[in-house]
């Protein structure tokens, strides 16, 4: 997906010639496609895909390559993709270590691919082999100039700005609002974040693992550092999907719902070693077909209640959705 300012121009063949050594694994297409896409982002939270938010992600692409992006597990997503829609290639690229992060002909592929997906596993070894790296900086290219990205489970977390990285282990909703600032409660700077994603902290696998406390904890600590003045908590479902288009419009498929999460206040207590006290936290649930204003934060066709924290225990209207 050659564009303005890019530097992957050049006869094919030369691209070509340039990732001979590179161990590749894909289908379709060695070649880049030159097609037009129209951007977006998938957001899923993990499980079992769900087929239609890939067809769409695909449709979004035009025919164009797609680059899967992991540090580990194997090449399923080639061909489980390349059968879903008309796309010229699919490959995926296993990037483990900061060397790899490193290396020119992976940023060229990313840069030249009208989609990407960055499938689950950890988010922490996201964070440490691709932060700051030619790599990181493709991503960011790649969105800007229209490619449509994905993201499930761990792939979904490091696209909102704020992350929780899990570099010291994962964290219950009980232990994060006992103490937000917990050491297991590791937050960053997304070192790719979407621009429609400014203020949002991200968390999949949301309702099977129970974790509207530690969302609730990690909006908390991003308003309490000064991080944001207006936190915003989107948790996913698994097999679910938010589809978001460009202009922030955002539809939800698949079996379970999408949370997201405001507060017109910041937290009452938010103290290292004490428990979280924070009330009146608005929640939207939105099941398949609802639509989430990403801008506003509003929601259409959604169940909304308000939960509070008091002494590191959530309550409130749970509407359905499980809460301590």
């Amino acid at each position: 997906m050659p564009g303005p300012g890019s530097p992957e121009t050049g006869d094919v063949r030369e691209r070509v010639s340039s990732l001979a050594r590179l161990p590749r694994l894909f289908v379709g297409n060695p070649a880049d496609a030159q097609v037009a896409t129209s951007g977006g982002a998938l957001l899923m939270g993990g499980g079992q895909d769900v087929d239609d938010a890939f067809r769409w992600m695909l449709a979004r692409c035009a025919g164009g390559d797609v680059v899967v992006l992991r540090t580990a597990g194997t090449d399923a997503y080639n061909r489980y993709l390349f059968s879903l829609g008309h796309v010229d290639s699919v490959e995926t690229l296993f990037v483990s270590s900061r060397e790899t992060a490193a290396d020119p002909r992976i940023a060229m592929l990313v840069r030249q691919a009208e989609a990407i997906f960055i499938t689950g596993g950890d988010q922490a070894e996201y964070i440490r082999a691709w932060a700051g790296t030619p790599l990181a900086s493709a991503l960011g290219w790649a969105v800007e100039h229209g490619a449509v990205i994905g993201g499930t489970s761990a792939g979904l977390m490091v696209l909102s700005e704020f992350v929780f990285a899990a570099s010291a282990g994962t964290v219950s909703s009980t232990e994060a609002l006992a103490d937000p600032y917990s050491p297991r409660v590791t937050l960053v700077r997304s070192p790719f974040p979407l621009a429609m994603l400014h203020d949002v902290v991200g968390d999949s696998h949301f309702a099977a693992r129970d974790r509207m406390g530690r969302l609730v904890a990690f909006m908390a600590r991003c308003a309490a550092d000064g991080w944001s003045a207006a936190p915003r908590g989107l948790g996913v479902d698994e097999a679910t999907a938010l589809l978001v288009e460009p202009d922030g419009r955002a539809a939800v498929v698949g079996a379970g719902a999408v949370y997201a999460l405001d507060a017109a206040a910041g937290p009452e207590s938010c103290r290292p070693g004490q428990p979280l006290t924070w009330r009146g936290v608005r929640v939207a649930r939105l099941r398949n077909q609802a639509v989430l204003e990403v801008p506003t934060w509003t929601a259409e066709g959604a169940d909304v209640y308000t939960i509070s924290v008091v002494g590191g225990i959530l309550s409130g209207d749970t509407s359905g959705v499980y809460v301590r």
